[in-house]
């Protein structure tokens, strides 16, 4: 697999990739919080930051617009894209792609939903985040995925054949004893767009002290959903390096773009080796 990173802002270098080469883009920008977001590492001894105020709405959207354009313009025209923002703008940034993408082309709007563990704030507790699902065309790739049943899910009814009656009504079938039928073997219950995955605690073992890390396996999901072995994945906020990563263990190829002077993803990629067998021992 190959992997490239480039310390630079996105906009000049995807105006330096030529047109309809990825598969995928996942983008995590910035999220108007009017914040200088910071974290440290574990052992305290080094702070990652960076700047996500903005003078307005407009200024917000004209930055994001101008490299959406360059991302569309990347991707294949089987190509998706993924984008990952918070009650603090989605709203703008759901109108900002129906304009560029087409809401035609629009296919969901997936809610990650996690636990958290205070809220000093005299309101309800956020506890999900919004990525918005986008294809450049109608044509486009995608992967059936299945979850487990509910343990409140009566399995043996749905994996009962049916068939109809003399009405015409869709009645489960039995054989000439009354025994009950069975139809084909399920795969489980198709991936809906509301995923229960853990928020990364302050002490979770993939956690690089980059501030606004993801989970790897949120974006692993996203990169089964419209990737195969060999695709080419693009994140052009690539910040703590979690899509590179993930990309590694599926076996895709990627390029992750991120404009900070040290930008963490560095590291993390260089030591992609140790992280994938460190998250492969702890999902087993």
């Amino acid at each position: 697999m190959q992997y490239q990173l480039y310390n630079d802002d996105c906009l000049h270098v995807l105006k330096g990739i030529e047109s309809d080469c990825f598969d995928v883009a996942y983008l995590d920008p910035p999220f108007f919080t009017q914040k200088t977001q910071r974290l440290h590492t574990r052992d305290r001894l080094k702070e990652y930051l960076f700047r996500d105020v903005w003078a307005s709405h407009a200024e917000y959207v004209d930055f994001l617009a101008v490299r959406l354009e360059q991302v569309k313009r990347v991707l294949k025209s089987s190509g998706a894209l993924f984008f990952h923002c918070d009650h603090h703008a989605s709203h703008i940034v759901r109108m900002l792609l129906d304009h560029l993408f087409g809401s035609e082309h629009f296919r969901s709007e997936i809610i990650w939903c996690y636990k958290r563990w205070s809220n000093p704030q005299k309101n309800l507790l956020p506890a999900h985040q919004t990525i918005y699902f986008y294809t450049k065309s109608d044509t486009y790739h995608f992967n059936h995925l299945y979850q487990e049943y509910s343990p409140s899910t009566n399995v043996d009814q749905i994996l009962q054949k049916r068939e109809r009656d003399m009405f015409g009504k869709a009645v489960y079938a039995r054989d000439d004893q009354g025994n009950i039928v069975y139809g084909k073997a399920k795969k489980g219950v198709p991936l809906s767009d509301v995923w229960d995955i853990p928020y990364l605690n302050p002490k979770a073992t993939e956690r690089t002290g980059y501030p606004t890390q993801k989970p790897i396996l949120l974006v692993e999901r996203i990169l089964e959903i419209c990737t195969d072995t060999d695709h080419w994945v693009l994140d052009p906020f690539c910040g703590s390096g979690t899509t590179i990563v993930a990309a590694h263990l599926l076996g895709r190829n990627a390029v992750g773009i991120d404009i900070s002077p040290e930008p963490v993803s560095k590291t993390l990629a260089k030591q992609n080796q140790d992280t994938r067998q460190l998250y492969k021992a702890q999902k087993n």
